[in-house]
């Protein structure tokens, strides 16, 4: 039997968002002048918007690994780390709904601090819905043993066997190079 990591790769390219985020919105919260606030949220503002574009393609490559590994014959799911953990939706959506709430106050922070809107792409905000109808439905992986135990939402598409190749060879040079920005380029395969 064919067996699969739970996690194909990304891991090693993950920063996490809520402690990251933390850490650099502690940096801007020292300063007192208002100024010296706006200086460093411009400073923060690419490392910011990287991370959140990050995390928004890691979700999607969760996707797109789900959506592959449902299309396999019956395999074991090797190295997760959920199995058999108790379930607690809120726990186990924490880094998601951080980051879904985020959008909202980097937009204010956007528009306060630098007098720019920054609106959030709606084909991403999508993204973050689906990942977390996937998760729910799958109680947080705590009972992915096997590639016929994954429940898949029923607004991704089925993709070809020549588009299930595409999307196994992006992921592994998406995890040879971490640019997850690459993920995003194939979302087409499956939303």
């Amino acid at each position: 039997m064919t067996k699969y990591l739970f996690d194909p790769g990304y891991g090693q390219h993950l920063v996490s968002l809520v402690f990251t985020l933390e850490d650099m919105y502690a940096d801007i919260n020292k300063f007192k002048n208002l100024g010296q606030k706006k200086f460093q949220f411009k400073q923060y503002y690419p490392s910011i918007l990287k991370l959140v574009e990050q995390n928004t393609d890691f979700y999607l490559g969760c996707l797109l690994w789900a959506v592959y590994l449902k299309n396999q014959p019956e395999s074991e799911i090797e190295g997760n780390y959920c199995l058999g953990k108790e379930y607690k939706e809120e726990t186990s959506l924490i880094e998601l709904l951080f980051l879904m709430s985020f959008y909202k106050t980097f937009s204010r922070d956007t528009k306060y601090y630098m007098n720019q809107d920054f609106t959030y792409p709606d084909d991403a905000m999508h993204i973050l819905e689906v990942y977390k109808e996937f998760a729910v439905m799958n109680e947080g992986f705590i009972k992915v043993e096997k590639t016929t135990d994954l429940l898949l939402p029923n607004c991704l598409k089925t993709p070809s066997k020549k588009e299930l190749d595409k999307i196994k060879t992006t992921i592994d040079k998406v995890i040879q190079t971490g640019d997850f920005n690459e993920l995003y380029e194939i979302r087409g395969l499956i939303l």
